[in-house]
């Protein structure tokens, strides 16, 4: 006999239920991505496997040409080789000849040098021959001084002798004697005369030489000064040729040096080309088994992408047999011939936008039958602030007329451009919470403002057993959904009397900070049974529990559903999870708003939606394996 079931196991198997379900739709929109992702990859490498088949014979064919080329490169490598040995060869000639230039040069140098030492020694010959014949010059004009003096004297004697010839005369008989005196003298005066005038001759012929022999001793100094000059311009030549002969020898032993190593590099380039013609010849044979081989694989992706489409059918029938369970708003059945156009955004920044984004994307899936486009736009600031992005967003949704904006309420710094996607006929719905009162939105899909704040009482008065101790830890106040979530918890808690708030304190949105004032507050207050979390870093808090040795003395109750949070109830230092339907939050608001655009039905101003608790009792199926 079948035991009947109770009221309480009937809501937790309906709550069963409705979890499987809507983490089946979860899984759905993943498996579709997996898909879509694989359906283009085999696409891709389907394209691929035809173009590296192409590519393959194309590959050949240039491997046969390159094969040719490396021939010819081959050959063209061994007449460099044979060009550069007859290079190498005439430099060979051409040192020799240049060593035997710079000897030669060298032999110029030293018998010019030796020329210029005979050719000075004359020099200095030649002038002190001058420095005598100009001393005997001098000495030739004192003789003639003295000829002169002489021929004076004689002229006087040869005068006195006229006068003793005059006197012996008068004197007769007894001048006798003074006239033979008178004429020895006269006769001595007049041969001393002609020898001094043959003396005279003679000096003035050797004053002559001396003369013409001062004039070819000063013609030899001059001819020496100008052969001096052409002697040091010729001996500087030859040194110039000897330094230039030496630096072209010494060129040419570099030149030599790089030939050797050109002719030893182009030996290596030979051999680089003979392995280079082996690995043609062998890519040559291996491009036709890739050919072979791609020819395979393309067939096998025809086998993959065959399957690929009967799973995307499996999840076809999948969705279609979710329908049968409507856990959420479903398309209307009404059609419209137009296309509806709808784009919903949402932040892509931790879990709970995740699950948003695949709700979105599942509602793109229903609505694809029905004639309609969803376009999904994740808001991650980066390049843009976030209410540039969005402004840029709902800029594009006006420009390409789309008929719906979906968006969440807190985007207040883009408020002025939804005023104005209204005035162009543009429907908006926001969710997650309110907008501003002054935008003309058609509706809010939104939790209760105060429901999760009581849920979250109810699992610390459950965890606690009505008595015990509550450390608070309440974000931003300026945000709206920490102010309620905070304002709904001290509410219910008026409802158990064994339960207090030992302590409420603020953190900010930031998960360093959460952790530390977190740390600090159990220190502070190590009475502290529960803290409730209103922000969104539960991770942190959890840390700080385990970091301080709170385990199993302190746990948490908090926000969102993730696996990392799973994992934290599993441990036990997190008692419960709210969730806030983060699937349905992103489907739901396009589907309402795709049914009242085709329908024109009017919605109702605030849609609730479905708010969950997953604690120990429950969070064994949502953990993955």
């Amino acid at each position: 006999m079948f035991r009947k079931n109770t009221s309480h196991e009937s809501e937790i198997i309906q709550a069963n239920l409705t979890t499987f379900v809507e983490a089946t739709k979860v899984n759905v929109v993943t498996l579709s991505d997996a898909i879509n992702d694989l359906s283009e990859s085999v696409n891709a490498n389907s394209r691929g496997n035809e173009q590296i088949a192409n590519s393959a014979t194309n590959v050949a064919q240039k491997t046969a040409e390159q094969l040719e080329l490396v021939k010819d490169n081959l050959n063209l490598i061994e007449e460099n080789n044979t060009s550069m040995q007859n290079i190498d060869a005439a430099l060979t000639d051409i040192k020799t000849i240049l060593d035997d230039t710079v000897n030669e040069s060298n032999s110029g140098i030293r018998s010019i040098e030796q020329l210029d030492i005979d050719m000075k020694a004359m020099s200095n010959d030649l002038s002190r021959i001058n420095d005598i014949l100009s001393k005997f010059n001098n000495e030739i004009e004192r003789i003639s001084e003295v000829g002169d003096f002489i021929i004076e004297v004689v002229d006087q004697l040869k005068l006195l002798a006229l006068n003793a010839s005059i006197e012996a005369a008068r004197a007769g008989e007894a001048g006798r004697g003074f006239s033979v005196v008178a004429n020895e003298m006269n006769s001595m005066s007049t041969k001393t005369r002609e020898g001094m005038d043959t003396i005279s001759e003679i000096l003035s012929e050797i004053t002559d030489s001396s003369r013409m022999v001062n004039e070819s001793i000063e013609n030899c100094t001059n001819t020496y000064n100008k052969s001096n000059e052409a002697f040091t311009s010729v001996s500087d030549s030859f040194r110039t040729i000897n330094e230039s002969s030496h630096g072209i020898h010494n060129k040419l032993k570099d030149i030599s040096s790089l030939f050797s190593d050109m002719s030893h590099n182009s030996d290596k380039s030979k051999m680089k080309a003979e392995n280079l013609f082996e690995t043609a010849e062998a890519i040559s044979e291996n491009t036709h088994e890739i050919a072979a081989v791609s020819e395979e694989v393309a067939a096998e992706s025809v086998k993959i992408g065959a399957n690929t489409e009967n799973l995307d059918n499996m999840l076809t029938g999948i969705r279609n047999l979710l329908k049968q369970y409507n856990t959420a708003i479903v398309p209307t059945s009404r059609r419209t011939s137009k296309k509806v156009k709808i784009l919903s955004m949402s932040m892509l920044d931790n879990d709970f936008w995740y699950s948003v984004r695949k709700g979105v994307l599942y509602a793109q899936k229903e609505l694809e039958e029905y004639n309609a486009v969803v376009e999904y736009i994740p808001l991650i600031p980066g390049e843009f602030s976030l209410d540039e992005m969005v402004i840029n967003s709902i800029r594009s949704a006006i420009d390409r007329g789309f008929d719906g904006i979906v968006f969440p309420g807190f985007l207040g710094g883009a408020n002025r451009y939804f005023k104005e996607a209204a005035s162009k006929g543009i429907k908006l719905m926001a969710y997650n919470c309110d907008c501003s009162k002054d935008i003309p939105r058609i509706a809010c899909l939104r939790p209760d403002p105060m429901e999760p704040g009581i849920l979250g009482a109810k699992a610390a008065e459950k965890k606690t057993d009505g008595h015990g101790n509550i450390l608070m830890l309440t974000g931003d106040r300026s945000v709206g959904v920490n102010v309620e979530r905070s304002e709904g918890f001290k509410n219910q808690l008026k409802n158990y009397k064994g339960v207090k708030v030992c302590a409420e304190l603020t953190v900010p949105d930031n998960a360093d900070q959460v952790y530390k004032i977190a740390k600090d507050g159990l220190n502070a207050h190590p009475e502290a049974d529960v803290i409730f979390l209103t922000n969104g870093f539960p991770i942190s808090v959890a840390k700080a529990i385990r970091d301080t040795g709170r385990i199993r003395k302190t746990s948490l109750v908090c926000f969102d559903h993730n696996q990392e949070i799973f994992s934290e109830i599993k441990s036990g230092i997190i008692s419960a999870a709210i969730g806030q339907d983060a699937f349905g939050q992103g489907h739901d608001p396009v589907i309402w708003l795709y049914n009242h655009i085709v329908t024109g039905e009017k919605l109702d101003e605030f849609i609730p939606c479905k708010l969950s608790v997953v604690d120990k009792t429950n969070v064994e199926s949502l953990i993955e394996v």
